[in-house]
């Protein structure tokens, strides 16, 4: 996360660096249970789950994003780049350290500690290859 740059270009999406920050910060807070966030569950949330956090498949690019987590992501627009990626880096340590975690996943259903924290590097890991990382 530190080494991603402000003028970064997605390689696929339309995220600038600075949203992604914003999306990981605000997915990390809900991950923690500080930011409540509605289900989407378009498919069976056991199967989802199983097939993003445990079978080694890369997750499909442009994958929409809960509303709540759009509009989250909006209210931080005015935040200065470097806070942005102290943000990002202090959530993401915090979902790794598994101090507490929301019950369940928008779209995955319940979660356990060990899938917040699969979840937590896949989905940093996903946004990173985003930008070249």
């Amino acid at each position: 996360l530190r080494s991603v740059r402000i003028d970064d270009h997605a390689r696929w999406g339309n995220m600038t660096a600075k949203q992604m920050l914003r999306h990981l910060k605000c997915s990390c807070e809900v991950a923690l249970g500080e930011l409540s966030v509605e289900p989407a569950q378009k498919f069976a949330p056991v199967l989802m789950k199983f097939a993003a956090l445990r079978t080694g498949v890369r997750w499909p690019k442009n994958i929409q994003t809960v509303p709540e987590l759009k509009k989250a992501m909006k209210e931080h627009s005015s935040s200065d780049f470097d806070v942005l990626v102290i943000a990002a880096v202090e959530k993401t340590q915090q979902v790794a350290a598994g101090t507490h975690y929301a019950p369940s996943h928008p779209i995955f259903g319940p979660m356990s500690e060990n899938d917040w924290k699969r979840w937590g590097y896949l989905h940093a890991d996903h946004h990173l290859r985003q930008f070249g990382r």
